[in-house]
């Protein structure tokens, strides 16, 4: 086990205190040595690789690293022995033919192979960098002395408890800091600096800080700058660039250094000198340049490959993480206190003679930002909610009891979860009072969750949706769609909030769809304010946080709008014959 220390009291440098390598295999993989033709099997996460005819030092190798990170150094002088003792004499095969083996077998294995740096023993582990995917591969890195680095921007460091994790959405390794010098050398990369810098001051060998560094290096979670390239946006690259050394210093002479910078000659940026600039140029980096990455932040970058396949190790799919300690959420929300309000429910037969075509409503489809002068009425607003988000029947789960029972909606779900919910802010609604109302799927009825007094937050939400979508009117009603997400972690690992985001997708074209067959004018909201819809929900952000909005409200006259919006649609689509004539619509 490492030895923990305070990281208030990080100890003196010591001389001759040496960093060692050590290697170890992923704790999910299983070696069998005794397979037929002298084979190694290793099997992981990502399916079974067999070594065919591996030496003795290999198999004791492999042994050793499925039990915990190794010397190799130690392995090839063990084998030696016993290979010497086994003949009776005192030549065996040279060490480094041994350790060749193991080297060339380990390349192979690198998806599998977790490194670790030590100092002077295995007791004072550092750091150790664990492969995440297949396609990992390791090499360790460096730079010069005199070359600044930082951290890469998309490294993120957190800690599960037991140390502090540092990942990155473009890295295929994950680094486990595990003292508080390493943590110390990563603090330090907060900005360009160099690695003298950083082992002047951390209280490590300098070889061990080097290490460190090209272990990050390696890994991606920190990056090299490239004096050679201008920062963003400073313009053309110039002919030279400025350098300075580690401590700030004019260097000394010209001409490239080891790392491809370019050295100033003493004394040319002294006040007044030709073409000196007032200030070193700031070291450029090549992720901030990169047009892969330019549309991407680091959250967004981290969401998208958390939450797919691919370049994380973490458990994925429905592995029910949450079974064994709590029970999944209900397929249906119990109903709220307050007022109910019984919705009419349309005919089937009736919705069925009346409806356009399914062609039309979706060619005809689009954002309504202005509403008409009439008003929205119950019966209405009840047509919509039945055809757009109704329970149509609920099920006992004979084939999965312990997820419980569950509901068919209109719209469709992953796993059946239907987590969504709708909360309706009425501001004007014939036969609704004004106010926020639940919608209670099964029963087909609102609850009144909410008035309309000022604090309420109704009439923020109304302001908030007129900014959001652009619109010229407030509607009748917004709709804000939240998620009861733990009927979604209940059963799945890594994806659920993906999940439960394809799912307002999938609903808001619902909403779409039946608005516009019906003749009304819907809008949905690209963002919201969430701490905003918790306070007008009465909902608790981290049970059941909002996730979407959509607005509706009547069609506006014809003779409102001009002549050429009404007519956009028809003109634009002539082909489709409908002589459809819509309003102010994008």
């Amino acid at each position: 086990m490492p030895v923990e220390r305070s990281v208030d009291a990080p100890p003196a440098v010591r001389r001759g205190r040496r960093s060692l390598l050590l290697w170890a295999l992923r704790e999910d993989v299983l070696v069998e040595t005794g397979c037929p033709g002298g084979s190694v099997v290793l099997s992981g996460r990502w399916g079974e690789v067999r070594l065919h005819h591996a030496r003795p030092a290999v198999h004791e190798a492999l042994r050793r690293m499925s039990l915990g990170p190794i010397s190799l150094a130690n392995v090839v002088a063990d084998s030696v022995v016993c290979s010497s003792s086994a003949e009776g004499s005192s030549v065996s095969t040279p060490v480094t033919g041994s350790l060749a083996e193991i080297l060339v077998a380990l390349q192979r294995l690198q998806h599998l192979v977790v490194r670790s740096l030590c100092l002077d023993s295995p007791d004072h582990l550092l750091l150790s960098v664990v492969p995440i995917s297949p396609s990992a591969r390791f090499g360790p890195g460096g730079g010069g002395r005199r070359q600044p680095i930082r951290l890469s921007q998309y490294a993120f460091l957190r800690t599960e408890g037991k140390g502090f994790v540092l990942e990155s959405p473009i890295s295929l390794h994950r680094v486990v800091l595990h003292s508080p010098e390493a943590a110390w050398v990563v603090g330090m990369l907060g900005r360009p600096v160099t690695s003298a810098e950083v082992a002047a001051a951390v209280p490590l060998p300098a070889e061990a800080t080097m290490e460190i560094i090209a272990h990050l290096l390696a890994t991606g979670m920190a990056v090299p700058a490239e004096p050679s390239l201008p920062p963003p946006g400073s313009g053309p690259e110039p002919e030279r660039l400025d350098a300075r050394d580690g401590s700030g210093a004019p260097a000394r002479a010209t001409g490239p250094d080891r790392t491809g910078a370019l050295d100033r000659t003493a004394g040319s940026d002294r006040p007044g000198a030709p073409g000196a600039p007032d200030t070193p140029a700031a070291p450029g980096f090549a992720e901030d340049r990169d047009p892969a990455l330019a549309s991407w932040s680091a959250v967004d970058l981290l969401f998208h490959t958390r939450s797919t396949l691919g370049r994380h190790d973490a458990d994925f799919g429905a592995t029910y993480p949450l079974a064994e300690r709590m029970a999944p959420a209900p397929a249906v929300k119990p109903l709220p206190d307050g007022p109910r309000i019984v919705l009419k429910r349309p005919s089937p037969s009736g919705v069925k003679l009346t409806d356009p075509p399914l062609t039309t409503v979706v060619e005809e489809r689009r954002s309504v930002r202005s509403f008409g002068s009439a008003r929205l009425d119950a019966d209405t607003l009840g047509e919509f909610l039945h055809r757009a988000l109704r329970v149509r029947s609920l099920h006992e789960n004979r084939h999965n009891a312990q997820e419980g029972p569950f509901t068919d909606r209109p719209y469709p779900s992953g796993g059946r979860a239907f987590e969504l919910e709708f909360y309706l802010s009425v501001r004007d609604c014939a036969g609704i009072p004004p106010g926020i109302h639940y919608y209670a799927p099964l029963e087909h009825c609102l609850v009144q969750v909410g008035d309309a007094e000022p604090g309420s937050g109704m009439s923020e939400l109304f302001d908030e949706a007129r900014i959001t979508a652009g619109l010229t009117d407030l509607p009748a009603v917004v709709i804000t769609i939240t998620s009861r997400i733990h009927r979604l972690t209940w059963k799945y690992s890594g994806l659920a909030y993906a999940l439960t985001l394809k799912h307002v997708g999938a609903v808001t074209q619902n909403l779409y769809l039946i608005g516009t067959a019906m003749g009304l004018a819907p809008c949905a909201l690209g963002s919201g304010d969430i701490e905003l819809a918790a306070r007008a929900t009465g909902q608790d952000w981290r049970i059941e946080p909002s996730v979407g909005g959509f607005v509706l409200g009547t069609l506006p006259q014809e003779r409102e709008l001009p002549a050429s919006a009404a007519h956009d649609f028809h003109r634009s689509n002539p082909q489709t014959g409908y002589g459809v004539h819509r309003p102010s619509i994008d």
